[in-house]
């Protein structure tokens, strides 16, 4: 996900009340101690996407064109080495300050840059205690400070989400929206990806017209692979022989599609659990598939004959540049999925003994 999400977020804004120009946009600027002749440049997804420029005239510029959807954009002062962030359409916009720094910028014109100030001084502060806590939580020396963080944390947590869900399902057509969501999965990339796309799911009409739309859906995409309940991937790569063998070759077998590598420490002290489960249930219509992460054949080999590992081995050598690793979005190891016999994913990264025991409850 692009992570360049709110370029300056933190300016201070005043919006008013939405005045749409159906032929384009019109960004009329008044700001004191502009440089006269300075250029102002409005541009799109990055500094480089130019929609449009314009030059100072004692303070005042105005900066014309026509956009196809109402987005993030950058307001762009070169010469005073100032950025302003506008969540605008084809709008009339009134911009103004009495410094080119912009302490003071005040932004009236557009309802969708008054929803991006909701999220600004609503949703993101929230954001901002859940990060800090969850610090917290990870940096406390005692387990009185651990659980004292741990609290605090599980508040900032439930008023952060009720916040989105609130804010979403007010402005369900709101391009703002996306972006709420979008910023929730960069922060919380661990978060259930069910919930993101249940959130998306409410969104409508323009919300789903921008580039933060895109990159949420393009989260829930790359989580649903390899979600349980979906269907695993196929993909062919080399035994340790050189023969090709395919995920599809397993079918009407109980397949544990394993990641790991020889030089992996906690893939090494998991294997002794998969030796065991393997030789419980390998009579019982269950197999294993391992991919390696390695580069050097040698260590694969040596580490597969030394931790017993008697089952499919593939790997194309390539670390972390594995194609079926690439594929599963493989992004840390071990990491493993149980596939029925149908080529469903039923469960994944089970460890220890949970592996025993998912296996006797679906072949006893």
């Amino acid at each position: 996900m692009n992570r360049v999400l709110f370029f300056m977020l933190f300016f201070p804004l005043v919006v008013t009340a939405q005045n749409v120009n159906d032929t384009g946009f019109i960004i009329t600027g008044n700001i004191k101690n502009l440089s006269e002749n300075s250029i102002v440049y409005f541009a799109g997804n990055n500094e480089n996407d130019t929609i449009a420029k314009t030059t100072v005239k004692q303070g005042n510029f105005i900066l014309t064109g026509k956009v196809s959807n109402t987005d993030g954009r950058m307001l762009i002062f070169p010469a005073a080495n100032a950025r302003l962030f506008l969540f605008i359409g084809n709008e009339r916009i009134n911009i103004s300050a009495s410094n080119s720094s912009l302490e003071d910028v005040v932004v009236s014109g557009s309802s969708t840059q008054s929803d991006y100030e909701q999220f600004i001084y609503q949703i993101k502060p929230l954001g901002d205690f859940v990060n800090y806590f969850r610090g917290q939580t990870q940096s406390a020396q005692t387990q009185e400070a651990k659980d004292s963080a741990m609290i605090m944390l599980n508040t900032a947590y439930n008023i952060y989400q009720n916040s989105i869900d609130r804010f979403i399902t007010r402005r369900k057509s709101s391009p703002v929206s996306a972006l709420v969501l979008d910023y929730s999965y960069a922060i919380d990339p661990n978060q259930d990806a069910a919930l993101l796309e249940k959130r998306f799911n409410i969104l409508s009409g323009s919300a789903m017209q921008n580039r933060y739309a895109n990159e949420v859906k393009h989260e829930i995409e790359k989580a649903r692979i390899g979600a349980v309940g979906t269907t695993a991937l196929d993909f062919t790569q080399q035994d340790t022989s050189g023969k090709n063998i395919s995920l599809a070759q397993f079918r009407g077998k109980y397949v544990l599609l394993d990641f790991w590598a020889s030089w992996c420490k906690p893939c090494r002290m998991e294997n002794p659990n998969v030796v065991a489960a393997y030789n419980e249930y390998k009579n019982k219509n269950f197999t294993i598939l391992s991919v390696s992460l390695d580069q050097d054949k040698n260590n694969w080999l040596n580490a597969i004959k030394a931790d017993h590992l008697s089952w499919t081995h593939v790997s194309d050598l390539q670390f972390w540049g594995n194609e079926a690793a690439k594929l599963y979005h493989v992004e840390s190891i071990p990491q493993n999925y149980l596939i029925d016999p149908n080529g469903t994913i039923i469960a994944k990264n089970l460890r220890g003994d949970e592996l025993k025991e998912k296996l006797h409850e679906v072949l006893k």
